[in-house]
């Protein structure tokens, strides 16, 4: 195929009809639109922006996105779609495009049905709600712990950890939660109900360095060290605040509704 010279292209662009996505040039049956060379365009790096957007750095640009369309054209007329191989993974594409689809739909459909409730009331926080519960809970807690899987693991690092050996240095070698295991157990500071239910009244009642458990949760068993408590000011707890209390509502608005979508949980038997 002869290859386009810029100034042919430019001619081209000039000479279609006026659409709503006109063609700035064109390689066999392939088209490249204005939206299509503009969404390339915005993909550029910072640092060649400067550049691709000046009359040469554009003529070079659209030189590129012909190879890229040139590529395309060869590979449709060489038959590619038709090998097993491709159409294989152009199914697995289809299925991961519907997978996020419905995953984007879903995301959508609940942050809008949120949205409704906050407005008409129903899960709305006033800052009266908000002061009330900063005045009852206005501290931050921070602790350290090791996950465990069994009680008897939980009871041995229980009395190393109560016989001085360091928290931080039991939750490295030994937690089983590989997050706060890597920061040496220590988890992000929490205000009264952000923690797991627990935790949430025994971590406040602690004494400063105090080391208890083991606390049996859904994850496993627990041993936590107590490292800090400080006050928070009510703006900086405010928001905290208000993302607990609107929770509360929801789940609270949730059980009410619950007769409305009746649920059944089925175990299917697996064989070895």
């Amino acid at each position: 195929m002869k290859r386009l010279l810029p100034a042919t292209i430019a001619l081209l662009a000039i000479s279609c009809k006026p659409s709503r996505d006109p063609v700035v040039a064109r390689v066999g049956s392939l088209a490249i639109t204005r939206s299509e060379f503009d969404q390339k365009l915005a993909e550029v790096p910072a640092d060649y922006k400067a550049f691709v957007e000046s009359p040469d750095g554009r003529r070079q640009f659209i030189d590129i996105l012909i190879r890229e369309k040139l590529v395309l054209a060869a590979a449709e007329k060489a038959g590619v779609t038709q090998d097993p191989g491709f159409k294989k993974e152009i199914r697995r594409l289809k299925k991961e495009e519907d997978r996020r689809l419905k995953e984007g739909r879903d995301y959508l459909l609940k942050r809008f049905w949120i949205d409704t409730l906050r407005k008409n009331g129903t899960i709305a926080v006033s800052d009266g709600e908000i002061r009330r519960y900063w005045e009852k809970h206005p501290d931050e807690v921070v602790i350290r712990q090791i996950l465990a899987a069994t009680p008897q693991q939980a009871e041995a690092l229980l009395r190393k950890a109560k016989a001085g050996v360091s928290v931080a240095k039991l939750a490295r070698a030994a937690s089983l939660d590989a997050d706060s295991a890597a920061h040496g157990g220590l988890m992000p500071g929490a205000i009264y109900g952000e923690a797991i239910p627990e935790f949430n009244d025994l971590i406040f009642r602690m004494k400063l360095h105090e080391i208890s458990g083991p606390i049996k949760t859904e994850f496993g068993y627990h041993v936590v060290r107590k490292e800090s408590e400080k006050k928070l000011s009510y703006n900086e707890a405010r928001e905290r605040i208000a993302r607990l209390l609107e929770k509360e509502k929801l789940d609270r608005y949730l059980q009410s509704i619950k007769a409305q979508f009746p649920v059944e949980v089925y175990h299917a038997e697996t064989t070895p």
